[in-house]
């Protein structure tokens, strides 16, 4: 397991603490707004099985119920930018609203994201 990524970003008045891991074949996502991290929901995201056929990314929910939205986009959009599974443990105390979040949450894993892939 290799540290790809380890980085934070402030949304209003919360910190998103992010850790992204290189495993055999697929990655680890560590998403939490508590530095510690923790386990919340955990998604599975695997990419289009048929290359070259624009075929939708598949998420599985495997446990936690908050965030269930916002833990299937990030996992799905992960997954297809990365061409690999994607584990996401995405664990949100504060009681703030996802539609609140998801927008520059998922601009900011857009970003750390292209970067991974320039690199490799």
């Amino acid at each position: 397991m290799k540290l790809l990524v380890e980085r934070n970003i402030k949304i209003d008045d919360y910190i998103i603490y992010l850790n992204i891991f290189k495993l055999y074949k697929s990655f680890l996502l560590l998403i939490s707004d508590q530095e510690d991290l923790g386990i919340g929901n955990v998604t599975l995201g695997s990419p289009p099985i048929v290359e070259g056929i624009k075929s939708p990314t598949a998420s599985y929910n495997l446990f936690g119920m908050n965030s269930k939205l916002l833990s299937t986009i990030i996992a799905e959009k992960a997954s297809n930018a990365l061409n690999a599974p994607v584990l996401l443990l995405l664990f949100l105390r504060n009681k703030k609203k996802d539609e609140d979040i998801i927008k520059p949450l998922v601009n900011f894993i857009n970003e750390v994201l292209n970067e991974i892939i320039k690199k490799e």
